[in-house]
C-alpha cells in the first residue's frame, strides 16, 4: 500500500478509533415519587443563541409575496386588490408584502439561512421603505445589524 491510507466513501480509514462526545447539562429531579429530567434553566436561550432559526413569519411572507407575483405575472388574477379580495385581507397588507418580491437575492437567501440582521423582520418591512437599490439595501441592512 506504499505507507498511504486507504480511503473509502472519502473518509479515511485508520487503525485508531475516533471517538465523539458531547455534553448536556441535566438534572434529575425526584417529582412525586418520579425521576425526571430537568433541562437547566438558561437551555432555551443558549440553543437560540448557538443555532441560528430561520423567522418562519418572515419566510412564510415571503413566500405568499413571490406567489402573489406569479399569480399576476400568469394573469391569473390582475391585481394585488383582487388578491386581497380573494384571500379576504385588507389590500394594503398584500402591497406591503409583495415589496420583498424586490429584495436583493442575497437578502432573501439570508433570510431563509438565519443569518439576517435580528431586527430585521415581518413588521420591520411592514413599517420602513425597501430601497430600490440592492446596494442600497445592503447597506439599510447593515445599519440594522449594527
Amino acid at each position: 500500500m506504499n505507507n498511504a491510507q486507504s480511503v473509502s466513501n472519502g473518509v479515511a480509514n485508520t487503525s485508531t478509533p475516533v471517538e465523539f462526545s458531547t455534553f448536556i447539562p441535566l438534572k434529575f429531579v425526584k417529582r412525586g415519587g418520579r425521576s425526571v429530567v430537568e433541562p437547566p434553566e438558561n437551555a432555551a436561550q443558549a440553543i437560540k443563541e448557538f443555532v441560528k432559526l430561520p423567522d418562519t413569519k418572515l419566510i412564510e411572507g415571503l413566500t405568499r409575496a413571490f406567489y402573489w407575483q406569479r399569480l399576476i405575472d400568469e394573469g391569473i388574477v390582475r391585481s394585488g386588490v383582487e388578491i386581497a379580495r380573494q384571500e379576504g385581507l385588507d389590500q394594503a397588507t398584500v402591497n406591503e408584502c409583495m415589496r420583498l418580491t424586490l429584495l436583493d437575492p442575497k437578502i432573501i437567501d439570508s433570510i431563509l439561512q438565519g443569518t439576517h440582521p435580528k431586527g430585521l423582520n415581518l413588521h420591520w418591512f411592514t413599517k420602513h421603505p425597501i430601497p430600490v437599490l440592492w446596494n442600497e439595501q445592503h447597506e439599510k441592512f447593515q445599519a440594522i445589524a449594527n
